[in-house]
């Protein structure tokens, strides 16, 4: 088979992108077992990922933050009203996520004596709960006992305290 008889094929399905060249069998087999793995498992994925940029969380958060050009971003009600430690201490690390998206620090990270002085809890209550929430998966633990937030931590704040959740539990 000359290369003038080659069969090209360019598939563009979302993100997905694939090329196939060869005879015309082969490449009949090549597209086909793509379109087999690779599109329901793309589509799949796509219906359950999880993707917030910083102007959903701001948005979504907006009835729990603020922020002012000098002060940055501050918390609109106390984290004394909540109910459990846990949550206080998720919504700080969410606070020094956007504070890092926002470029105010250097790190996303927050650390347990950073939690001491901003929580009204002793400090096994705030260790107790670290670690908890890193079993849970809504921190992550990293070097020098400093911790993240993760996505599932996000999706968490978002699905219990964001405008729509509480209009919906109402």
């Amino acid at each position: 088979m000359s290369q003038s008889e080659e069969l090209r094929v360019v598939i563009k399905f979302g993100d997905v992108e694939a090329e196939f060249s060869g005879s015309p069998e082969a490449v009949y087999r090549q597209v086909v077992s793509f379109m087999e793995k690779m599109l329901p498992t793309y589509s799949l994925a796509k219906k359950i990922a999880f993707s917030m940029d910083l102007r959903d969380l701001l948005e979504v958060f907006s009835d729990i933050f603020a922020y002012e050009k000098e002060e940055g971003l501050f918390f609109k009600m106390g984290l004394i009203g909540l109910k459990s430690a846990s949550d206080a201490i998720l919504f700080m690390a969410l606070k020094k996520y956007l504070e890092y998206k926002l470029a105010r620090v250097d790190n996303p990270s927050i650390s347990s004596s950073e939690l001491e002085v901003g929580l009204p809890a002793k400090k096994k209550t705030i260790l107790n709960n670290l670690t908890k929430l890193a079993q849970m998966g809504l921190l992550r633990r990293l070097e020098k006992g400093d911790y993240a937030i993760t996505s599932l931590g996000i999706k968490y704040l978002a699905d219990k305290y964001s405008k729509q959740s509480v209009e919906k539990k109402e």
